[in-house]
């Protein structure tokens, strides 16, 4: 009876030090890539939400919202391929409703289209304006502002009417005119890497003002840092714009069927 009851206690002993810790996460942690796909998905959602899809498409956006929730807890959980079919079920539902968006905006008066479009406009100057965006004497596009750079191209290459003025900076450091070719070199990789993302080439123009326009306390590394640069300009040409058409609600269903 001894020996049995020492056999029990060591094997409850031994059986509650295999559950976690107090605050542990039991699952394996998300895959970084499918982290950041979710990341990506969530500043999407917000677009939307930017351009009207709450009040216009809100059965079609509470859908794609649910769908984003699952896969997030999924991939939370550690449940990696469950989250990978909630994801690819996300981008079918994103697909169509970016396409009934676009009808919506471009036919109809569903949404007040000068206010949308400002406040897109607001949201990619932000993020064309994120600090750290080049090391000393370097094109190449830090991570930060990799990461914006790809937030802001969602919003560009949907607004087509949109023109781009890219225009490249420096620090004081060094002659003026390597500085100006730097300053053009820096507005031609941001260009590029839109491009690569899917914005239209005749969208975006750059030029360089190299050190010309940098104010900058010699001693101060904070000062240099922001003067390495490139600034954003948007210009938009309404008249570009299809005109809008405004149908009644019981023409929906039919035009549904077509998108």
């Amino acid at each position: 009876m001894v020996r049995l009851s020492f056999f029990m206690t060591a094997l409850m002993l031994n059986g509650c030090s295999s559950w976690p810790a107090a605050g542990d996460n039991p699952y394996s942690p998300p895959k970084t890539e499918q982290w950041l796909e979710l990341e990506h998905h969530d500043f999407e959602l917000q677009i939307l939400a930017t351009r009207g899809a709450k009040s216009c498409l809100p059965g079609q956006y509470q859908t794609l919202e649910n769908l984003y929730s699952k896969a997030r807890q999924e991939a939370k959980a550690g449940f990696d391929d469950d989250a990978d079919i909630t994801l690819l079920q996300y981008q079918t539902q994103f697909a169509k409703i970016q396409q009934q968006m676009d009808w919506l905006e471009y036919h109809t008066l569903c949404l007040n289209p000068h206010y949308s479009e400002v406040e897109l406009r607001d949201k990619f100057l932000v993020l064309m304006k994120i600090d750290n965006q080049f090391a000393f004497n370097r094109t190449q596009l830090l991570p930060d502002y990799q990461q914006a750079l790809r937030r802001a191209a969602s919003i560009l290459k949907r607004q087509n009417h949109w023109h781009l003025q890219l225009t490249g900076f420096t620090d004081t450091l060094g002659t003026e005119s390597y500085n100006d070719d730097l300053g053009m070199r820096r507005a031609d990789t941001v260009k590029r890497f839109l491009i690569e993302l899917g914005v239209e080439p005749k969208q975006i123009a750059i030029f360089s003002a190299g050190e010309k326009s940098s104010v900058e306390d010699p001693t101060s590394r904070t000062e240099r840092l922001s003067n390495r640069k490139v600034e954003a300009v948007v210009l938009v040409e309404h008249h570009t714009r299809s005109q809008h058409r405004v149908y009644s609600l019981q023409d929906w269903h039919a035009v549904k069927e077509s998108l």
